[in-house]
């Protein structure tokens, strides 16, 4: 590795750490311009696609699976409460008077959604997709609130 491309990584993720993405994997610049032919901070910058609910305009990171945050905890057929992780990885969700996108409690990030594991009608759980050691993480909601995020599976 070169003196350009060390400095190059070493200016990102110092950037990256003071932008609050410290805990982001930025690819190498290698492995970025191996599959790109683009430097690793452009590599790296996840677009925004477009998301309504219930009226509520947001925007979420393309290429997640969106799909899989359209939940219908009770089983209906209709959807409950959608979730998206957004362009810098934090997670949003809404429901029909949510009054707008709200940010998950906890601090969670993640890099794609996987839908809910719930063991009733009074607990809920989503769960979200993270590139790393312990890829799936879940935050439930009981007793009136959302809780910490937990590895599962």
């Amino acid at each position: 590795m070169n003196i350009v491309t060390r400095t190059f990584l070493v200016a990102t993720t110092a950037l990256a750490g003071l932008a609050g993405l410290a805990g982001t994997a930025l690819p190498s610049a290698s492995a970025a311009s191996a599959t790109t032919g683009a430097p690793a901070a452009v590599a790296a910058a996840p677009k925004p696609c477009p998301v309504k609910a219930w009226g509520y305009q947001g925007r979420y990171k393309c290429g997640t699976n969106l799909k899989a945050g359209y939940i219908d905890w009770n089983r209906d057929g209709r959807t409950d409460e959608v979730f998206v992780v957004a362009p810098n990885r934090t997670i949003w969700h809404t429901w029909k008077n949510a009054g707008g996108w709200k940010l998950m409690p906890g601090g969670g990030r993640a890099d794609d959604m996987e839908g809910d594991n719930s063991t009733g009608p009074s607990r809920r759980c989503i769960v979200v997709r993270v590139n790393g050691d312990h890829p799936y993480w879940q935050n439930c909601h009981y007793n009136g609130k959302w809780h910490r995020w937990t590895i599962t599976g």
